[in-house]
């Protein structure tokens, strides 16, 4: 007690005394800041009454007011910036010709220092004098009652901030003082107490360690007695809680390993007490299993999870923190402190792939940008077909007339004509596809009719078919065009031959479809723009085939992707929902 009443005045006199130091500091600052727009507008006046000139050309031609804004900045205490601004906020003229011509730097107002320097308590404004600002100080000049130019002056508050922040290394020491005064009173009256709480001491160390805890005894009456006894009581309930957490931490832990999110809970050692399947996949663990384990020993030193994980421990909870894996994969990791102590009993960890949130959003915008375009090409197409229409009957009225000699002429524009109605027509379907006629099918089926088609002569097909697949539930003739193009992509990429892959396969509610070929495969930047309306690699190609697919398999509920690497190939993913109750068919050898 006596040390702090020792400590309050000295901290209080510190206050008040660095209080007013700095408050006679911004005064002095405003003060000199109007003593030297005073000496400027001086300057100016006389500028302006040499000559018929025009107000900027005066003020930029006058070399005592360039010196005098030179001499301000070099000279004035506190003074980084000195200017005469137009009207329109542009700088006429300033100090060493700094920003001339261009617009006045919006800054503020050497007010807001004289308003925090008026106050009761200045250190109220401790935070905003922290850090070195730049204020402005102005006058207006007016010509014949019309304002004409501002001067500007900017002063910093850099020897302010200093005297700011020693300010609060004196207030942090003095708490620090205190603080550590009140901890030893803390420790000297809790040694008085330990040899009385020995043996409640130990009982709470056993049920601290997770062990049975015993019965204790406390002779004599009064308030450690009773502690005591309540001891007792809670003894025999966390034995009886304890075996029910057993049986629904046991519980708990099969929910979570059924769910798709990465989870993981480690102790305040960083020992991974669990870890689901998605978890240990995501981390690849270098020495192939978590649980047990020390987290940081079981993954590389530099690993970003690592840092994110004693962050938490000695911070606040994360939540969402965008995160990519040295494995592969972007993620949103968030972490759960367990307990409210200052160093958490342990950490929950849950991991969540963003890749399924970039493919919904890469589909929202690509429905968005076609339906956009739906309407634009619509009214187009309009507009092309009439005069193709009318130029393909000119251009037989022209054959006629033509003669023999001029028909091959002719007739090889009329093939243009069609072929460009032709591309027309394909993308008005893309844009605006019929009225889905849906139905039930065999997948299996449709990749053999499409794999006969394939010329045998120099593509072998080979299948892999799933002989227990249901039937899918999807309009025949889209998803057969669509698959068309896909198989006929694959075999122009082996012009001189190859091996072409059909399988199939059932993965919960969809089935997966993969159309594999040999060929030179597709460059990285090729690949992200295969989908794009046009877009083509093959002389002759309308661009039009593999973004028909994709938007026929999409609008019959499915999704395709296509992987490929340079010199092995590339392989066509598709999945398409099965028909609704559909039964699986019984597993037998399959013919093909």
């Amino acid at each position: 007690m006596a040390l702090l009443l020792m400590l309050v005045p000295t901290i209080t006199l510190s206050i008040i005394s660095i209080d007013s130091r700095i408050g006679n500091m911004i005064d002095g600052m405003s003060r000199s800041a109007d003593f030297m727009i005073a000496q400027i507008f001086e300057e100016v006046r006389l500028a302006l009454s040499q000559g018929d000139a025009d107000v900027p050309t005066a003020l930029r031609n006058s070399e005592p007011l360039r010196k005098l804004l030179d001499s301000t900045v070099a000279f004035g205490p506190a003074v980084v910036a000195a200017s005469i601004v137009a009207d329109d906020g542009t700088v006429i003229v300033a100090a060493n010709g700094d920003g001339e011509g261009k617009p006045a730097l919006d800054l503020p107002s050497v007010k807001e220092l004289d308003e925090q320097a008026s106050r009761w308590l200045l250190i109220t404004s401790l935070p905003t004098l922290l850090t070195a600002k730049v204020y402005e100080a102005q006058r207006r000049v007016d010509i014949n009652g019309k304002p004409a130019a501002t001067i500007s002056i900017g002063v910093t508050t850099a020897l302010i901030a200093d005297q700011a922040r020693h300010l609060l290394v004196v207030i942090v020491a003095t708490a620090g003082l205190v603080i550590a005064a009140a901890m030893l009173t803390v420790v000297l009256i809790a040694n008085r107490i330990l040899e009385q709480l020995a043996s409640l001491t130990s009982g709470f160390e056993q049920l601290a360690a997770g062990k049975s805890p015993l019965e204790v005894k406390v002779s004599g009456a009064g308030e450690l007695s009773t502690l005591a006894e309540r001891f007792n009581e809670l003894s025999r309930q966390v034995r009886a809680d304890r075996s029910r957490l057993d049986s629904d931490q046991s519980h708990l832990f099969d929910v979570v390993r059924s769910i798709q999110d990465a989870v993981a809970l480690i102790d305040a050692n960083g020992t991974v007490l669990f870890a689901n399947k998605e978890f240990q996949e995501r981390l690849a663990p270098k020495n192939g299993a978590l649980e047990g384990a020390a987290l940081a020993s079981a993954l590389d030193p530099a690993h970003p999870l690592l840092a994110l994980v004693q962050s938490t421990v000695s911070g606040t909870e994360a939540h969402d923190v965008p995160l990519t894996l040295p494995a592969g994969g972007t993620y949103l990791v968030s972490f759960f402190r367990l307990g409210r102590e200052r160093v958490p009993a342990g950490l929950l960890i849950v991991l969540r792939d963003l890749q399924p949130v970039i493919e919904l959003e890469t589909a929202l915008d690509s429905s968005n940008r076609l339906a956009r375009l739906g309407t634009l090409i619509s009214g187009l197409a309009h507009q092309l077909r009439s005069p193709l229409n009318g130029m393909n009957m000119r251009l037989e009225l022209l054959r006629h007339e033509a003669g023999e000699a001029g028909s091959k002429h002719v007739d090889k524009l009329r093939r243009e004509v069609t072929r460009l109605d032709e591309a027309v027509e394909a993308l008005l379907r893309f844009m605006r596809p019929e009225q889905l006629k849906l139905s039930e099918f065999d997948m299996n089926e449709l990749l053999k009719e499409l794999g006969a088609r394939v010329n045998p002569e120099k593509v072998k097909v080979e299948y892999q078919l799933d002989p227990a697949l249901p039937p899918v539930q999807a309009d025949r003739g889209l998803i057969y065009e669509a698959l068309s193009n896909l198989i006929t992509n694959a075999e122009q990429a082996m012009p001189d031959g190859g091996e072409l892959m059909l399988s199939s396969k059932l993965n919960g509610t969809t089935v997966e479809l993969a159309i594999a070929d040999r060929g030179p495969g597709i460059a990285k930047e090729q690949l992200d723009r295969i989908f794009d309306l046009y877009y083509t690699t093959k002389a002759g190609g309308s661009g039009l085939g593999l973004p028909f697919a994709m938007r026929a398999i999409e609008l019959n509920g499915g999704k395709i992707a296509i992987d490929s690497e340079v010199g092995q190939g590339t392989v066509c993913k598709i999945t398409v929902p099965i028909a609704s109750n559909a039964p699986a068919k019984p597993a037998v050898p399959s013919a093909a």
